[in-house]
């Protein structure tokens, strides 16, 4: 129907429930054999229908009553006579009946007709046709006879209407791509696609015009919907005309806005390239070992053919051992190799509460250019968005302080040349192709050039002595070294012997060893919170023999456990970063040691409190259970709170 004709006074309607107007006027239609008789006869208008096939899909499998077929035919000459005005007839004709109806008559007819028309439409003036087709899409109120009897919505016609519908909307949005109002287009073409999951051109026009409305994340959701759903239940991927439209989507800019509304959040800003990494510092020492293997690992191998698809590195180590100052140091020696920006995120991994995935790929996403409004609510469908959002670019994420792999996972990337930079009080084993770095305490020489570099070059060089024996007594851990070098330059009257002086008292060591929101006790507090109760008394038990090494044989005697369980119990105790492994003695033992600010702490929790008088707060008390004073009824013997 063209755009200028006007709806019949006679209209059989079957796009949708079936309906008959007359003037315009809706006419009740007869009781339900007749009714369905008449549906089944619409959609064959013109064309003969066995007698077998009508039985079957208006009384239902095995129906075999012929005089009930011709009492319902009866019926209905007579509604149609009487209601329609007499415009239509049925014939018997080669053992069925076929409907004799003016095809202007039927709704369906009309749809076919026009998109006949248009595929006969070369030269056509574009905004014509699309007048055309939108006046025949009107035509359509829903699935073909929608509420009809399962054995009529099977007929083939009902199946080739609907892929007629969706030729018809896929010819539209072509169109209203290239007249640039896809928006008219865009909700119908959306509803359709939905109900047929399978339909890949029709997808991959949704997949575009979605783009074209300046929507880009979701015509990227779109895709990744259909990649998975063509891969979980069919095990194929996506056509070669989705994967194209996938690509237009990744390669170009969005155009010029819709802008992004800072008020509401609505619409997708340009493609951002997001520069979240936080600032270098200044006094960088030290690593330069770590610094090259991070550097080669995720830039000299962006470039390999061979390399996986997404290079991972991890950096690990105790608190305060400067994993993070060491990842955001290599992060910016790499943002010539990745010009398409760097994410950031601090997870959080050691506190009480870590940062779930699903917030942090909100900010990720906001960072990359989608309105908050446009951010998904499923972690699942946050994690596609994101993948498809950085496929193809160079763009480094940093994932600072990871609890567990739990944590990271969902963040990482999916196939493209992104890199990830983790780092953890865990090796993170489980992620897979990681390279790890294992972060010790600094060198002797390294921790007195970063006390020069913070407290001053000519007042380390005036007491060298003094530098060695302080940065030994922080135990060559960077933060402490920090704190330090912080302490002596805002007090420059200040020998560095005086500072050694306070050092020396054990019990307040760590009290000292603090400044500004720059303190070693937090660390290590968070790190004990972690440990479970038997690997607490172990640790406990290990400060009392004082600063001396020892193997699992000891701790085991020490105890009373089983010698297995004070391995497992010293392992937990190494990648907490409060012992380390320092040799092996004659008989093949691993002896370990307790680092000294480890020690200092854990001495710290026995429940005679430890004063910290130079800031003027009474100590903390810390009770991990009962105090004894020897062996008793229900006394365990499996952990040193016995002994």
């Amino acid at each position: 129907m063209t755009a200028d004709e006007t709806v019949p006074v006679h209209n059989f309607q079957v796009l949708g429930p079936l309906r008959f107007t007359l003037d315009g006027v809706t006419v009740a239609l007869p009781a339900r054999h007749p009714r369905m008789l008449l549906a089944v006869l619409l959609l064959h208008n013109g064309e003969a229908v066995a007698e077998g096939r009508l039985l079957e899909q208006v009384w239902g499998p095995g129906a075999s009553s012929t005089i009930a077929l011709r009492t319902a035919v009866s019926r209905l000459r007579s509604w149609l006579h009487d209601e329609a005005r007499g415009v239509a007839s049925i014939d018997h004709a080669d053992g069925g009946y076929r409907l004799r109806l003016p095809d202007h008559y039927v709704d369906a007819a009309r749809f076919r007709a026009a998109l006949a028309a248009d595929s006969d439409a070369a030269g056509l003036d574009p905004h014509q046709r699309m007048a055309a087709l939108m006046n025949a899409l009107e035509e359509w109120r829903g699935p073909v006879l929608d509420g009809a009897p399962e054995e009529i919505r099977e007929d083939p016609a009902v199946q080739t209407l609907d892929d007629d519908h969706a030729t018809c909307l896929q010819r539209l949005a072509a169109l209203a791509i290239s007249l640039q109002t896809p928006d008219l287009l865009l909700s119908r073409t959306r509803a359709l696609a939905w109900s047929r999951p399978f339909d890949e051109p029709l997808h991959a026009r949704l997949i575009e015009l979605y783009a074209a409305c300046g929507r880009p994340a979701e015509a990227l959701m779109e895709y990744e919907r259909l990649r998975s759903r063509l891969a979980d239940e069919l095990g194929v991927a996506p056509s070669a005309e989705v994967q194209r439209a996938y690509f237009t989507v990744l390669a170009q800019d969005p155009p010029q806005p819709p802008p992004a509304d800072p008020a509401s959040g609505k619409g997708w800003r340009h493609r951002l390239a997001p520069r979240q990494i936080p600032a270098d510092i200044a006094d960088f020492a030290g690593r330069e070992k770590a610094t090259a293997t991070l550097l080669d690992h995720l830039g000299g191998l962006l470039n390999d053919p061979e390399r996986p698809a997404t290079l991972v590195a991890g950096v690990t180590g105790p608190a305060g051992v400067g994993k993070t100052t060491l990842a955001v140091h290599v992060a910016h020696r790499l943002m010539p190799a990745y010009p398409d920006g760097q994410l950031y995120a601090d997870l959080r991994g050691t506190t009480a509460a870590p940062e779930s995935p699903a917030r942090v790929l909100g900010r990720f996403l906001r960072a990359l250019g989608v309105g908050k409004h446009d951010v998904p609510d499923d972690l699942a469908e946050r994690t596609a968005l994101y993948r498809s959002l950085v496929s193809g670019r160079r763009l480094l994420v940093v994932l600072d302080d990871a609890a567990r792999e739990t944590q990271v996972r969902p963040l990482l990337p999916g196939s493209s040349p992104c890199s990830v930079l983790i780092t953890s009080r865990h090796r993170m084993g489980a992620v897979g192709g990681a390279k790890i770095v294992d972060l010790d305490r600094l060198r002797e020489d390294h921790a007195v050039q970063l006390l020069a570099s913070i407290a001053g070059h000519e007042r380390v060089a005036a007491e060298p002595d003094a530098a060695v024996e302080l940065v030994h007594l922080c135990g060559g851990l960077p933060l402490a070294v920090r704190i330090c070098g912080a302490r002596l330059a805002a007090r420059p009257h200040w020998p560095l012997v005086k500072l050694v002086a306070l050092l020396r008292d054990e019990r307040r060591r760590l009290g000292e060893l603090s400044i500004g929101d720059l303190t070693v006790r937090d660390g290590l507090e968070q790190s004990h919170g972690r440990l479970g109760e038997e690997a607490r008394r172990t640790l406990s038990a290990l400060a009392k023999l004082g600063p001396v090494e020892f193997s699992a044989g000891t701790v085991a005697a020490v105890c009373g456990l089983d010698h297995t369980v004070a391995g497992d119990h010293l392992d937990t105790l190494v990648e907490a970063g409060f012992a380390s492994v320092v040799g092996s003695g004659r008989a093949g033992q691993v002896h370990y040691r307790l680092d000294d600010l480890a020690r200092s702490f854990a001495l710290g929790l026995d429940p005679v409190r430890l004063s910290r008088a130079e800031n003027g707060r009474p100590a903390r008390l810390y009770r991990f259970g009962p105090r004894r004073t020897g062996p008793g009824p229900g006394t365990p013997r499996s952990g040193c709170a016995a002994r």
